[in-house]
């Protein structure tokens, strides 16, 4: 199944954190991801070509987060950075800095730092996830 996205935030992901969950840790992740519980830790997400971290209403991440695609409507307290599209929900709260290609802001969505527009010229903002292979047969 292949994940997509939404403007509403109904989207199939390849990986959920449900509600109940709590996590403390980086979490790497290649495809799109669902994050419904709390993160104490930073999200990796490989750049690819339609790829969303996705926040819902109910969680909380203390924490950066390095993403193609995020949207955002619960609490970050971190910075994000989006080599692509940024999408803030009604009830989103970020407390942090936000860098982004273009950005979405949805009316009593909060963001307590600053918005900067990726720079064409410069690096993506996403990071490269480091490969887990161990077949040293290459």
């Amino acid at each position: 199944m292949k994940p997509t996205s939404s403007r509403k935030g109904m989207s199939i992901a390849s990986s959920v954190l449900g509600s109940g969950t709590r996590l403390q840790g980086t979490l790497q992740v290649e495809e799109s991801i669902r994050i419904d519980g709390l993160l104490e830790g930073n999200i990796e997400q490989a750049d690819g070509k339609d790829h969303w971290v996705i926040i819902g209403p109910t969680s909380e991440i203390i924490g950066d987060i390095h993403a193609q695609n995020v949207r955002v409507a619960g609490k970050i307290i971190g910075n994000i950075f989006a080599s692509g599209n940024v999408e803030l929900a009604n009830g989103a709260e970020v407390r942090g800095n936000i860098k982004h290609n273009a950005i979405t802001v949805e009316p009593g969505a909060s963001v307590h730092g600053q918005l900067i527009a990726n720079d064409h010229n410069e690096a993506p903002a996403t990071k490269p996830i480091p490969s887990t292979n161990t077949d040293s047969s290459n």
